[in-house]
């Protein structure tokens, strides 16, 4: 009779070369934990814009006056190169009000951080609007 050890041996080493693919396949594929102290480094330089912004009621004023090319301008200042944002603005009903997309690149495909901003318009009849900023890195 024939000898079924080799074909034995054969089919073993085609299963652990199977494992060793897959697991190489889910440790590419399964994204790894994100940097935390960069997320919250992104936080803190979007809270710092807003807040910088909203001296002496000049972000209440833009909104007021729906001046978004100014506040886009004012964020690219404002934020580091290399830091995409898009920015929204919702009114006490929350409802966006910002009649344009008010970013500077697409956000499609990255790690955002989000900020909410609560600002309050500087007039006779107080509004208060909730700006929200989502930041990401570009590199």
């Amino acid at each position: 009779m024939f000898d079924r050890k080799g074909q034995i041996r054969i089919i073993e080493s085609f299963l652990a070369i199977a494992v060793v693919f897959s697991a190489m396949l889910v440790s590419i594929t399964f994204p790894s934990t994100p940097d935390l102290s960069k997320q919250r480094s992104l936080a803190s330089m979007g809270m710092q814009a807003l807040i910088k912004l909203d001296t002496d009621g000049r972000l209440g004023n833009m909104i007021l006056q729906r001046d978004w090319t100014s506040m886009r301008t004012a964020l690219d200042v404002l934020l580091p190169t290399g830091v995409s944002f898009n920015l929204t603005v919702y009114d006490e009903a929350s409802q966006a009000i910002n009649s344009e997309v008010i970013q500077n690149s697409n956000l499609l495909g990255r790690e955002t951080v989000s900020v909410q901003y609560i600002c309050a318009s500087p007039s006779q009849t107080v509004r208060f609007f909730v700006v929200w900023l989502q930041l990401a890195w570009t590199g």
